[in-house]
């Protein structure tokens, strides 16, 4: 946990205590109700003057207003600096982040493209590695998550010639497509070659009727999930026999 989040937390949880002290003050000086007393703690605190309640002229209740007014005060202005903090810290670091992912992105030369951040394209990235993949994927979240991994990632849809062109198609010197979508992975595959004829393409099919589609617009390697999981199945099944 970050200092400056914890230091929200903390000064969270001295209102609370502040609060409750002058419920428990008030209840004890003023002789009021709990909910009068909350009432009362809070308008004090906030320095919002006072309505229909009114403190007592007692020496002990002026003091013990004044002190809660100081704390009061202080834990505001404490808590809003906590807030500002924390977002500016949380700015800087989505800033030094994305400089960072940046350089490297202008840096890479013969490296894999990868499209889908899906089950299999998770599998892909970490067997790939962090230092020669673009990822692309036009989900926030998944793409939120690639950046988190530390990976070099794009957020966009593959099947855009900006968004190919953005993650350096012209230099890759493959292309790993593993999209849910069998027709966007075919568009994917056409204007990949369209922008770089030489590069190999690897394709993610998930229907067998695909295959050849894939193969027709121009992919190296087609992989068809539902075939390749029928065989290993039956393979398990006949080794069993044995």
């Amino acid at each position: 946990m970050r200092t400056q989040t914890k230091n929200l937390i903390f000064a969270l949880i001295l209102i609370f205590l502040v609060i409750s002290i002058g419920t428990l003050g008030y209840m004890s000086l003023e002789k009021l109700e709990f909910l009068d007393a909350l009432y009362f703690t809070i308008v004090t605190i906030s320095s919002v003057g006072y309505g229909d309640i009114q403190p007592s002229p007692t020496a002990e209740s002026r003091i013990f207003t004044i002190f809660l007014i100081l704390i009061g005060l202080s834990l505001f202005f404490y808590l809003v600096g906590s807030i500002v903090s924390s977002l500016i810290e949380v700015s800087l670091l989505d800033i030094f982040k994305f400089r960072r992912i940046t350089e490297r992105l202008k840096k890479m030369k013969n490296h894999v493209i990868l499209c889908g951040y899906g089950d299999v394209g998770t599998l892909v990235a970490e067997g790939l590695g962090k230092k020669d993949v673009i990822i692309i994927d036009k989900d926030k979240e998944k793409f939120d998550e690639i950046i988190k991994r530390e990976f070099v990632g794009i957020l966009g849809d593959s099947t855009h010639p900006s968004t190919l062109e953005s993650a350096g198609i012209k230099d890759a010197k493959a292309i790993v497509i593993a999209l849910n979508s069998d027709p966007a992975a075919v568009y994917t595959i056409l204007t990949a070659k369209e922008l770089n004829p030489d590069i190999e393409v690897y394709v993610r099919a998930n229907e067998k009727g695909s295959t050849s589609k894939m193969k027709r617009a121009g992919a190296d390697y087609v992989i068809c999930l539902p075939a390749v999981g029928s065989v290993e199945i039956l393979k398990a099944m006949r080794m069993e026999k044995r």
